[in-house]
């Protein structure tokens, strides 16, 4: 039931994601002014004339430089100071809902809760490979999720880097025995979405994601096996490293 009109939204958001992180790239720019001792200043420029130029720093600070010091000063691509690993152990942690209908034993609507960390190695910008475990807290049974994960960015530089995530495994149910089920058992996992990562500093930052995610269960009731799929929409906040 979600499956197309989700791969179709995942499919538009992210073209917007990438479209969007390639033009802030291109339009940030800093003022860069060049002085005669070789020093190189960045920021916004806030006086310019015969004499005299002034330039706000990213840190707020205020500089004033006679224009006789001065070789020149130009418009340049925005500096960042976070460096991209393309290579490289990586860490994703994150924590977030997961929204749909009626999906219960019970077959009433509620939200559920989703924790997982991620732990591996990124091969390339595109390439990144590893094992994550976590919980799944759906209002009636209780996952632990183990699987493996792909992802990949499509951008290296910027303020907003776009990624993909595609996963699979296995969810163990540690759900105990009760009067809606006995003998309660996990299955299938798989998932798959987009994000962005936020850079803070120059190896490490916040991200957002959301995608599509399956959990296969079963379990007992009065001797018959009763089968659940968990279909749901993950929305995640989180860190990585």
């Amino acid at each position: 039931m979600y499956k197309k009109p989700l791969l179709l939204c995942i499919i538009i958001i992210t073209g917007c994601l990438a479209g969007q992180s390639a033009l802030c790239q291109q339009n940030r720019k800093d003022d860069v002014i060049y002085l005669k001792n070789e020093s190189v200043i960045r920021g916004r420029i806030l006086q310019r004339d015969d004499k005299l130029v002034k330039i706000q720093t990213q840190d707020g600070s205020i500089w004033s430089f006679p224009s006789a010091d001065i070789v020149r000063t130009a418009s340049e691509p925005s500096y960042s100071n976070f460096h991209y690993k393309p290579r490289g152990y990586a860490n994703f942690t994150e924590l977030g809902p997961l929204v749909a209908g009626k999906t219960t034993i019970d077959g009433v609507t509620t939200a559920a809760f989703s924790f997982q960390s991620i732990n591996g190695y990124r091969f390339h910008q595109y390439a990144f490979a590893g094992v994550g475990v976590g919980v799944d807290l759906y209002a009636t049974q209780t996952i632990i999720p183990l699987f493996a994960s792909i992802r990949g960015d499509f951008a290296r530089q910027g303020t907003i880097l776009p990624f993909y995530f595609v996963e699979a495994g296995n969810g163990f149910n540690i759900t105990q025995n009760s009067s809606s089920g006995t003998d309660f058992k996990g299955g299938l996992l798989y998932a798959g979405g987009i994000g962005v990562k936020i850079p803070f500093n120059r190896s490490s930052g916040f991200l957002i994601s959301f995608g599509y995610r399956h959990q296969s269960t079963s379990y007992l009731l009065n001797g018959d096996e009763k089968k659940i799929s968990y279909n749901r929409l993950a929305i995640r906040a989180g860190f990585f490293l």
